[in-house]
């Protein structure tokens, strides 16, 4: 057995049952993504600074560190603080995070840090969406954008996964996106070792892309098409990681296997009748 198909036979079953094993840890809560340890502890206090002073009441320091205007800044410091849960969250977790540069035309520039908390009360779930702002790498943060939005356990519940609660479409685009990857890594390892297939990377890579892509999101419980997208393996899995959003499940046409499978098919009998002749 050549060691390189060995290789990319591993690489692609682990690839196709790693992804399914997170789609199903995260899915069913045992695991959340928390990037808290992943960013530096400047930026990290600078992020939740903002949450920890409206909950704390500390509003003059949101005010002096707001870029550009604070007008009828008490009046939304007020209003997110009747949104708050009483007392102090249980646990938080960073969802996601990202650091971005920019320069116009003029020469002006700078840079802004995006993240999103998510805090847990006994009843609530609070999601703080923050941007950053900064001239320079010397500066101090100054506070660009500030989001609070804040809903029940119960009200989150419809958002997660739940398989037996979304509709049938919904229902189907999940089962496909489950049953698709493991048909497509069993025809891929089949052409990976056929012997005498040609071409056989160019056979690899149809069948490993599927092509028109169905989308099902569980949040809104939509579905959409998009005919010029490819997705690898055939199918998709996308969550951003908060308890407001709901899972994005993707299956495309595997034309590439199914070709594969039809030229086998058709094939076998000229085969078969080869062999008849030798013998």
């Amino acid at each position: 057995m050549p060691w390189g198909r060995a290789i990319l036979a591993v690489l692609a079953t682990v690839f196709v049952v790693g992804g399914m094993a997170g789609v199903v840890a995260m899915g069913s809560g045992s695991m959340r993504p928390d990037f808290s340890g992943t960013i530096s502890a400047e930026d990290a206090a600078a992020l939740t600074a903002p949450f920890d002073d409206v909950r704390q009441g500390r509003d003059a320091a949101i005010i002096a560190r707001l870029a550009g205007s604070g007008e009828n800044a008490q009046a939304e410091i007020d209003r997110i603080q009747g949104l708050l849960p009483p007392g102090a969250p249980t646990s938080s977790r960073l969802t996601t995070w990202r650091v971005t540069t920019w320069r116009d035309t003029s020469g002006t520039g700078g840079a802004n840090l995006y993240g999103v908390h998510e805090y847990q009360y006994p009843d609530h779930v609070v999601r703080v969406e923050t941007v950053l702002f900064r001239a320079a790498s010397s500066d101090a943060w100054g506070i660009q954008a500030f989001n609070v939005n804040v809903a029940t356990h119960a009200q989150l519940a419809g958002r997660g996964l739940n398989f037996a609660t979304e509709p049938q479409p919904v229902q189907a685009v999940i089962a496909a996106s489950v049953v698709l990857p493991i048909v497509i890594l069993m025809t891929f390892l089949v052409a990976l070792f056929q012997p005498g297939l040609k071409p056989r990377w160019l056979w690899l890579i149809a069948i490993a892309l599927g092509v028109g892509t169905v989308t099902a999101d569980t949040g809104a419980d939509a579905l959409s098409f998009s005919p010029l997208s490819v997705q690898l393996f055939g199918a998709g899995a996308l969550w951003s990681g908060s308890s407001f959003d709901g899972w994005i499940f993707s299956v495309a046409t595997p034309f590439g296997a199914l070709a594969y499978w039809l030229m086998r098919a058709f094939s076998k009998p000229k085969r078969d009748a080869r062999a008849a002749a030798e013998a």
